[in-house]
């Protein structure tokens, strides 16, 4: 399976860091009549969630939005809501050592539907600050996945062709369309793959 790859292309959310939605909403319950479920249905697939990834508005409007959305309390404040936000994240073992193999052997890059509270919980970790030299944010660029626009963007920043590139992405859909593109792919399971052996047949 080995091909003439030069660029792995991660993607951040379950596949360098686990994030847990459903964490993230029990959290924003504190502050709303609401249940975590009805919350993750408020925001999760709606205008809230393409509208943030897309950059439309900053992250204190992000968080006015939702606090409206869910009904939250008056007092709740963007410093809490952040720190709720970000508990949300946690560290993956797997994702890390996949990226540091890559680093040994390829360019390493990072595209992902990302709001900027997102990438601060990313730039926590030391490591995946670091090894990646481009990092291709949906906010920042005003697309998001599944739109081939997002990988014709990051293939003209990062000077590569979609052929020499492995992409990995845990959502299937996103998968498929880099598949299409022309993009080598590893479609990630967190819960049962070991992601830098995966590596190891590419690279």
């Amino acid at each position: 399976m080995k091909k003439d790859i030069s660029t792995v292309v991660f993607d951040f959310g379950n596949v360098l860091l686990k994030v847990e939605r459903l964490k993230i909403c029990s959290n924003l319950s504190v502050h709303s009549p609401l249940s975590a479920e009805e919350i993750c249905r408020r925001i999760y697939g709606t205008d809230i969630e393409y509208d943030s990834e897309t950059g439309q508005y900053d992250s204190r409007e992000h968080f006015r939005i939702i606090k409206e959305r869910i009904n939250g309390d008056k007092n709740w404040s963007y410093d809490e809501f952040y720190y709720e936000f970000k508990d949300g994240f946690e560290d993956n073992r797997d994702g890390e050592e996949a990226l540091k193999y890559a680093d040994g052997k390829a360019r390493v890059f990072v595209l992902s539907n990302t709001i900027y509270l997102h990438s601060l919980c990313l730039f926590e970790n030391e490591m995946i600050a670091t090894i990646p030299e481009l990092f291709v944010f949906s906010y920042k660029v005003g697309v998001m996945k599944p739109d081939r626009k997002i990988w014709d963007i990051m293939c003209r920043m990062g000077s590569v062709r979609p052929e020499e590139c492995l992409y990995i992405d845990d959502i299937e859909e996103y998968c498929n369309t880099a598949e299409q593109i022309g993009f080598n792919v590893i479609h990630y399971n967190m819960e049962t793959m070991n992601l830098k052996n995966e590596l190891t047949n590419w690279l």
